[in-house]
């Protein structure tokens, strides 16, 4: 699709009175600065979107007199004629002010603007007119393709984001075709080479742990390994042993002497525990009839508990209530003084009587008195207006006194209900006083009962005497035998016993050195295997980055080739630690776009321009601000429209077909 800029008409645009600009396929505007040249490419782009050449919608249309003030009553409007593929369409959009007078108000004033919209000579509204211009061209593209360095200077990432649909996606099996070393890593990139390094990384850093643990497992399993002397050890062994089996010899002997006396004391114990046992028995009848009485006692308290604690509770509701209906007789007074306050009202308003405001005959702007009929008609109108005015407050009036009728009769109906709940209360805590008097009573007869129960008494019981006799002889016979201490005995015994321990261990060290030199042994190699592993992974991890190298270099080889050699992409940038970070930059011969001087600026924009359009299909006038500091300029099948400053005091306009 091509779009030529046919006729620009302007009217009151940014201070031009008035201008009709009939375009070419190159056409130039000449002038000094100052004189209107970017108000032309101005006027365009507020025609289409409503927005300056520089995107702002709020910039300044109106003409201004010299004390830069706004000139009212102006019509701002711009028209344009575009062919688009042989078709001619005609688009304005106009500013108008708005003007309303007020009611009473002999002056108008200013409201603000409006914008009208015409089509082809026909009006329409915004919304059709935005549609119409959508159907020809999406606004984005139209700024790239219309200005030269428009596309440079936006966001990188979106810039990329174009290029890269330009050139449509490089598949992994183009990039590794490219590069046959690269043929390995086919069958590993099932999810990309993004996924497939952050695997390989993952595991080279897990196995590189594993390798940086190892030194320390093997040193310290050779800080376990013990030297022992195991024939020194194994003679003092068979020495030990020898103590230890004629000390359990001499505790033998001594043992023997004391079994007489072991059955005494056996025999002592049983009959000890059979008096212990009858004498709790004997206890335990002795002390039921106390358990009973304070299991009284503990029951009768617990009941004045509950009377104490109802009797509060009811004395709370009663005061509750008392405090309630204080509340409410107080409420009731207000009510009754607010009922007799719009009786008054009521009153008042129905004997207030009709009077006519005779300032109403006379017209309000002339002072000319009006004739009879239409006074008649004015004062038939202010009688109706005071009556229905009249009618409205009385009933108001009435409406709120029969709510306050009827909640007086809500309150002492409550009032009444209340004092009645109180008296209930009142008969109930009598009853509950009256109840805990006596439990408190009963307590205290109780109370006596348990201290008669609780006087000291002995404690006996059937056959005591002669069980104590047996336990006070058999005692007197265990006096008799003469105690045999082996204490000593079993004391070296127990020594001799952990020297032997520690020397068994000692002897185990030994085997357990085997197995620590063994594992030393099976960390190395698992050491020389897990660099084998991690040689390897560093291995593919360098074809995965020769991958994105090679990708990156078909990707920029094929976006450059788009814009034959005019101007370069550079969409990677090398890291510090060897890795690629994506970034979009133009190049003008190996310098950045925004380095280079404003020609090769605007030839690169050009070229860039014109990729843009052969890739969309679409081609639109193109304007050149400060084109007179441009020699020459690249070839375009687009319109050109060139503004350059001169000594022209007046815009002048030059055509080339």
């Amino acid at each position: 699709m091509k779009i030529k800029l046919e006729k620009l008409i302007l009217k009151n645009f940014k201070g031009i009175k008035e201008l009709t600009i009939n375009f070419a396929a190159l056409t130039t505007i000449l002038g000094e600065n100052g004189t209107g040249k970017s108000t032309v490419f101005d006027a365009f782009m507020w025609t289409l979107f409503g927005k300056d050449s520089h995107g702002r919608s709020d910039f300044e249309i109106q003409t201004l007199d010299p004390d830069n003030n706004v000139i009212h009553g102006l019509e701002h409007s711009v028209r344009l004629v575009l062919n688009i593929d042989g078709t001619h369409k005609t688009l304005k959009r106009t500013l108008k002010e708005r003007w309303v007078k007020p009611n009473g108000k002999a002056e108008k004033e200013f409201k603000g603007c409006t914008t009208d919209f015409d089509v082809d000579e026909i009006p329409v509204k915004q919304k059709e007119y935005q549609a119409i211009i959508n159907g020809i061209i999406d606004e984005n593209l139209f700024k790239m393709i219309t200005s030269p360095l428009y596309f440079p200077n936006m966001n990188w990432q979106k810039q990329r984001e174009i290029l890269l649909d330009i050139i449509g996606d490089i598949t992994d099996e183009k990039v590794i075709n490219y590069n046959s070393k690269l043929k390995v890593l086919l069958p590993l990139l099932t999810d990309g080479v993004d996924n497939f390094n952050k695997r390989v990384k993952a595991s080279i850093a897990k196995l590189k742990e594993e390798v940086r643990s190892i030194p320390a497992r093997i040193d310290e399993c050779n800080n376990n390994i013990k030297v022992i002397d195991a024939a020194a050890l194994k003679l003092r062994k068979e020495v030990i042993l020898g103590y230890i089996n004629s000390l359990d010899e001499q505790i033998a002997d001594s043992s023997k002497a004391s079994e007489e006396k072991l059955k005494l004391q056996e025999e002592l114990f049983k009959l000890t525990d059979e008096l212990s046992e009858k004498r709790n028995r004997a206890h335990l009848e002795s002390v039921k009839p106390l358990n009973d009485i304070q299991n009284k006692i503990n029951e009768t308290r617990n009941k004045i508990q509950d009377a104490a604690f109802n009797l509060k509770n009811f004395e709370s509701k009663r005061e509750r209530i008392f405090n309630y209906i204080e509340s409410a007789k107080e409420e009731l007074e207000k009510l009754k003084s607010e009922k007799q306050t719009l009786l008054n009202k009521y009153h008042l308003e129905y004997d207030r009587i009709f009077e006519f405001d005779t300032e109403l005959v006379s017209c309000p702007h002339c002072g000319r008195e009006y004739d009879v009929d239409k006074i008649q008609e004015i004062k038939a109108d202010a009688l109706f207006k005071f009556n229905k005015s009249k009618e409205n407050v009385l009933a108001v009036i009435t409406t709120k006194g029969k709510k306050a009728a009827a909640d007086i009769i809500e309150f002492t109906e409550k009032i009444k209900n209340n004092e009645n709940d109180a008296e209930s209360l009142r008969l109930k805590v009598i009853e509950l006083e009256t109840q805990k008097a006596n439990l408190d009573a009963d307590l205290e007869k109780l109370e006596k009962e348990k201290e008669l129960l609780t006087q000291t008494k002995i404690i006996k019981f059937e056959g005591q005497d002669e069980l104590q006799t047996k336990i006070n002889s058999i005692q007197s016979e265990m006096d008799k035998f003469k105690f045999n201490d082996n204490s000593e005995l079993k004391v070296k015994k127990k020594t001799f016993q952990d020297e032997l321990e520690e020397i068994n261990i000692t002897l185990g060290k030994k085997d357990v050195n085997e197995d620590l030199k063994k594992r030393m042994e099976a960390l190395n190699q698992e050491e020389k295997k897990l660099q084998i592993k991690i040689a390897e992974l560093e291995g593919k991890l360098y074809l995965s980055v020769e991958f994105i190298r090679t990708k990156v270099e078909l990707l920029e080889d094929s976006i450059n080739k788009k814009f034959k050699g005019a101007v370069t992409f550079k969409l990677f940038e090398n890291q510090i630690n060897g890795g690629l970070s994506e970034t979009c930059e133009a190049l003008i011969n190996g310098v950045p776009f925004s380095d280079a001087n404003t020609a090769s600026k605007m030839n690169a924009g050009l070229s860039i321009l014109n990729t843009l359009c052969e890739h969309y299909g679409v081609y639109a006038p193109v304007f050149i601000d400060n084109a007179e500091s441009i020699n020459q300029l690249i070839d375009t099948d687009s319109q050109l429209i060139r503004l350059v400053v001169s000594l022209n005091k007046e815009l002048k306009v030059e055509v080339a077909s």
